[in-house]
């Protein structure tokens, strides 16, 4: 484990603990944002600036939506922060696995069929942790589902998780050479 690792759990902590205080807006934000996440990603691949600003409305717009629909104190007692911190706990989920799998993808230049993911081109400082971090070597198995499917044995639980984790966030198969 790193600080990589260190820092990645602590910013999912911090949506758990924010969730949990928000009540059932926490619920509605954490959930509504990890399902409109797919979308959001998609129109980022169009235009980065326009998903940001898409996922500022949308967050906006669930947290007021919640404001008015939900009652004004957000509900009583453990369970309701319970549900916040569950929906916490789905978008720190969605913001951990997104970062661990959006760093750069680097090609051999001896070998443009080897792909090394994190990029040996970060800057010296960061990539040995960034390389033994657990939680990036987990997104580097996401990322590349599809073809570590015939190249590394894995358990078929572990592979149907990790295909499924791999269509909710990647979009396109970005290990191809873009044009």
């Amino acid at each position: 484990m790193t600080v990589i690792d260190v820092a990645l759990v602590l910013t999912m902590a911090t949506l758990v603990a924010l969730a949990a205080q928000r009540r059932l807006v926490g619920l509605m934000v954490g959930a509504g944002g990890a399902l409109v996440l797919r979308p959001l990603l998609l129109l980022a691949d169009m235009n980065p600036w326009l998903g940001l600003f898409g996922a500022l409305l949308i967050g906006l717009g669930l947290a007021l939506i919640g404001r008015l629909l939900l009652p004004a104190g957000g509900g009583r007692g453990w369970l309701v922060r319970v549900a916040g911190g569950a929906g916490g706990a789905v978008l720190g989920v969605a913001v951990v696995l997104t970062l661990v799998t959006s760093l750069p993808i680097q090609r051999d230049a001896l070998n443009p069929n080897q792909l090394r993911y994190p990029s040996q081109e970060l800057p010296l400082t960061v990539r040995p942790l960034v390389e033994r971090s657990l939680l990036v070597q987990f997104g580097r198995e996401v990322l590349f589902a599809p073809l570590l499917v015939t190249q590394e044995p894995r358990s078929p639980e572990r592979a149907a998780v990790t295909a499924a984790l791999h269509g909710w966030v990647i979009t396109g198969e970005p290990w191809r050479l873009r044009p």
